[in-house]
């Protein structure tokens, strides 16, 4: 080899050693590949529950972290360890589906660290209720660890609008869907119906469905707003929840809504004043409105039902029959004590209401009740009374009606729909009669924190939940009814 020829072996190997080589397309390839089974593997996991295949997708150290949707963090892989054994390893969480949408992989020139972004959708349930993320924005650093790519950190967060709806009380209606917004039915024993999406903390009460079960109306008191809101059933998903279009006028409170059968027309109480009445503050005056819907679906104004229902006094918690027969309660002008009335309709106007008889009116006071669509029983709210539940206090009880318009005496509903100091507040049956919904003021009970000191934060959680002494919503299945049906009289 010649001088010039060593000359450029040389020159060559100077620039082996010094320009390092680049990887190539197929070695990147290769390694997003595997972080894309470590990004899948870190969700998909819980459909067969393997806690091996979840805890080697993440770093088992200190550095773990991540933001969750709630704007709650996790810290450490001990933290992350803890939560999966006690929450995703718990039976009632069940794992449905995932969908991971747009998702890039980025990794550092150096090979050994990686960045990823994309939408989960991940379907879950708890306790047969879904418990669903949709469409949430999940970031994450990876690091090549031992030749084995782990996350490091995570953050998942929703968009804004979706954050803004969770601050109004709506959270995730969107990802409901079927009847009764996709929760599973009550059996014998009351439950909360549609925790943390209807039953929120707030006070809440008084339900109405629509005959094809694709509109709920229900009450909401906050604050000074007492109002009606609405949720549909509109292309297989539930809308947040907006003040019914006939209650939007929030100078006055609007409550206890009630449908006919055939939906077309929408009974509740008002405070708006009646011809001749003046605006008068809080709850002052008690009428009974009206609204019709349109040939396009939409609600017409609301109007004055008129005499001789409204009068003078307090008129509240409209109930219909099938057949339009108005059920409601009445009270003298600044009287406590209230009764309940029946108007039948004639050529299509209310007559003077009849009130009933002593079986229902005559012990302690009755308010708010329910009559069943073929008027076969009424279920009321009564305080003073000494066979309840709890002696005195309010109570609902259910009054049958024969075929001769005789009312039997009332039989209270029992502690687990009367329960002790969880006060009745209004009763109400589904319309395809499976489900009796009631309110009632049940308080869980609070363990206090035995570590953490209690802060603004946690307060207003806590108080940010159902069953926290504000009225809530429950539901069960309606058949006992039956079975508290006193024996035929000949």
């Amino acid at each position: 080899m010649n001088a010039r020829s060593r000359g450029t072996l040389l020159a060559c190997l100077v620039l082996l050693i010094c320009v390092p080589v680049a990887r190539g397309a197929g070695r990147d390839d290769f390694e997003k590949a595997r972080i894309d089974k470590v990004i899948r593997t870190s969700i998909e996991w819980a459909m067969t529950k393997d806690t091996v295949a979840s805890y080697n997708c993440f770093a088992q150290d200190s550095n773990l972290f991540f933001f969750n949707p709630d704007t709650s963090a996790s810290e450490g892989f001990r933290e992350f360890r803890e939560t999966t054994e006690s929450f995703f390893m718990d039976p009632r969480f069940k794992a449905v589906s995932s969908r991971f949408t747009d998702l890039r992989i980025h990794l550092s020139k150096s090979g050994d660290v990686a960045w990823y972004s994309c939408l989960l959708t991940d379907h879950n349930t708890w306790d047969g209720r879904p418990a669903n993320w949709d469409d949430v924005r999940w970031t994450g650093v990876l690091e090549k660890r031992q030749g084995r790519w782990v996350i490091v950190q995570m953050h998942f967060s929703k968009a804004e609008e979706d954050v803004s709806a969770v601050a109004r009380g709506g959270a995730s209606f969107a990802a409901w869907s079927g009847p009764y917004l996709g929760q599973k039915p009550p059996g014998g024993t009351p439950e909360l119906f549609a925790p943390n999406l209807v039953c929120t903390g707030m006070s809440e009460r008084d339900v109405a469905i629509s005959p094809d079960g694709r509109e709920i109306y229900f009450g909401v008191m906050v604050g000074r707003v007492n109002t009606i809101m609405v949720t549909r059933l509109e292309n297989g998903r539930w809308t947040e929840p907006a003040v019914a279009p006939f209650a939007a006028d929030l100078r006055y409170f609007h409550f206890e809504p009630c449908l006919s059968a055939d939906g077309k027309r929408m009974l509740f109480l008002t405070t708006r004043p009646t011809v001749g009445e003046e605006p008068r503050p809080g709850w002052a005056n008690q009428n009974i409105f009206a609204a019709d819907r349109g040939d396009d679906g939409a609600w017409g104004e609301p109007y004055d039902l008129g005499a001789p229902v409204n009068t003078a006094g307090a008129e509240f918690f409209p109930s219909l029959t099938r057949d339009g027969t108005l059920y409601y309660t009445c009270g003298a002008p600044r009287s406590s004590q209230t009764k309940i009335v029946r108007s039948r309709v004639v050529d299509g106007r209310y007559q003077p209401p009849d009130t009933l008889p002593a079986a229902v009116n005559g012990k302690g006071v009755p308010y708010n009740a329910f009559i069943a669509p073929d008027e076969s029983y009424l279920i009321a709210c009564v305080e003073g009374r000494t066979d309840g539940a709890e002696p005195g206090k309010p109570q609902y009880f259910v009054f049958f009606r024969d075929a001769d318009d005789r009312w039997s005496e009332g039989v209270c509903l029992g502690k687990e729909v009367s329960p002790v100091s969880g006060n009745a507040g209004s009763a109400y049956l589904s319309p395809d009669g499976l489900y009796l919904f009631f309110g009632s003021a049940k308080s869980r009970e609070v363990t206090p924190p035995s570590q953490a000191p209690l802060t603004l934060r946690g307060l207003r959680e806590a108080n940010g939940r159902a069953q926290n002494g504000n009225p809530d919503i429950y539901w069960v299945d309606a058949s006992f009814l039956e079975r508290l049906r006193p024996a035929r009289r000949e």
